[in-house]
């Protein structure tokens, strides 16, 4: 196969195009995904293997953090568990509170730290009361999810997924990872290109990108390294309008070794001529990611700054209600480039640091339609205890009914859960409260 593949220049240098594009496609997905510290990471591995790159470290320091939930401090992150908790971040952001978005949620918490999925299906139905098609809904929608391949019960079917998900996979790669999974293992490849009747082109395309696919999709987000946290954005008040910008000094520079370059073009050995112009292609190719990087969060930010326009010049202090699918639409993007954008980056204001996904927060009561987001919601909730009379404290139902009176179409349920979630006390433990402070 090897000696075939090498019979002709031309096909080499089509083939070499078409996986150039598609390892770039996919590292810009990768790249987009990194904060700015693993980023920096990124890029310094591949300069040990690329001499046209030379990486210019960004003169980046730690900063304290706020949460506009909490407003608590912290100055590092923990990594550990991140794969569940980006999971659940696009759950959260993407779907509504359905006994269907339950089930996602309850596989997610079953997933390995890999990403697969162990369970088969008859043990998932045997623990859960839903029905098989109920199953394979929740499963298709987990598999939807970022990274591509997460809910796969082996590797197969991990390794089809991403084929199937890409829309610039190799035209024969599912075929090949669906129909011939085990012809493949046993590098059976001579007779997989004949049942399929493919050209050399056409196989060694398919078998390069079936080799770019990941076999652990949550590999990315499991380690338990504490990294610094380090804004990417600034939003700023001028002039009483906001102004977003890129943090360039927290940036990685990639910067090319001009003399390097100039003196290895001049070697008359193909070997070498071949070997400079792929490295100089993925210096090309690594610039043009980062930009694609900075774009996106940089669109991504605004629309964010946008949308919670009233937080960011203090006009209010709670969250209006934002999910992925809403930025999404707007920029004409897929909610899991959303999803990757905001993944582990951070903002700064004149008033505190702020990770990205904070500032989303779903629609009170699951309701796309309502006004007002959770956050907004307890906000109201927290007023409205704050203000009663301590010797009779209002019961759930009654809050219910304060809070319909100011146009929120809450139920006393909600009620009860949001005021659990904020830790504030039954009203007869409020009154008994009450009593012993007086």
């Amino acid at each position: 196969m090897i000696m075939a593949m090498n019979q002709g220049f031309s096909l080499n240098q089509t083939q070499s195009q078409k996986l150039a594009l598609t390892q770039g496609m996919r590292q810009s997905i990768a790249m987009l995904r990194l904060d700015a510290l693993d980023l920096q990471d990124y890029l310094q591995e591949i300069s040990l293997e690329n001499p046209l790159i030379n990486v210019k470290m960004p003169m980046m320091a730690p900063v304290a953090t706020s949460s506009p939930s909490s407003g608590e401090s912290y100055q590092i992150k923990d990594t550990h568990g991140s794969l569940f908790a980006y999971l659940l971040d696009q759950v959260h952001l993407t779907m509504r509170k359905t006994p269907l978005r339950a089930l996602v949620i309850y596989l997610i918490s079953q997933l390995e730290p890999s990403g697969y999925l162990p369970l088969s299906d008859e043990e998932i139905l045997k623990q859960v009361a839903v029905s098989p098609i109920m199953l394979l809904d929740a499963k298709t929608l987990l598999q939807r999810l970022d990274p591509p391949g997460v809910g796969a019960h082996d590797l197969q079917e991990c390794l089809l997924l991403q084929a199937e998900n890409d829309a610039d996979a190799a035209p024969a790669a599912a075929e090949i990872l669906r129909d011939h999974f085990q012809a493949l293992k046993d590098h059976r490849w001579t007779a997989i290109q004949k049942k399929l009747d493919l050209t050399d082109q056409q196989f060694a395309t398919a078998m390069n990108y079936i080799q770019s696919l990941s076999a652990n999709p949550g590999l990315p987000y499991n380690h338990t390294a504490t990294s610094y946290v380090i804004p990417e954005l600034r939003v700023t008040t001028r002039g009483g309008k906001l102004s977003l910008q890129i943090i360039q000094h927290n940036q990685p520079q990639v910067v090319f070794a001009e003399e390097t370059y100039d003196q290895l073009k001049q070697s008359t050995d193909a070997e070498v001529a071949e070997y400079i112009q792929d490295r100089y292609t993925q210096y090309q190719t690594i610039v043009y990611n980062i930009q694609r990087r900075t774009d996106t969060l940089m669109m991504v930010g605004r629309q964010i700054v946008q949308a919670q326009y009233a937080f960011f010049t203090q006009q209010k202090k709670t969250i209006a209600p934002l999910l992925l699918r809403d930025i999404a639409q707007k920029l004409q993007i897929s909610e899991s480039t959303v999803s990757r954008a905001i993944n582990d980056k951070y903002i700064e204001t004149d008033f505190g640091v702020f990770p990205l996904k904070d500032f989303f927060s779903r629609y009170s009561g699951g309701d796309e339609g309502a006004d007002r987001s959770v956050d907004q919601m307890t906000d109201a909730l927290q007023k409205l205890v704050a203000a009663e009379d301590p010797a009779a404290p209002l019961s759930d139902e009654q809050l219910a009914a304060a809070l319909q009176a100011q146009g929120d179409q809450v139920a006393r349920r909600t009620v009860a859960k949001y005021r659990k979630e904020k830790h504030i006390p039954s009203s007869a433990q409020r009154r008994r409260n009450a009593k012993l402070k007086g």
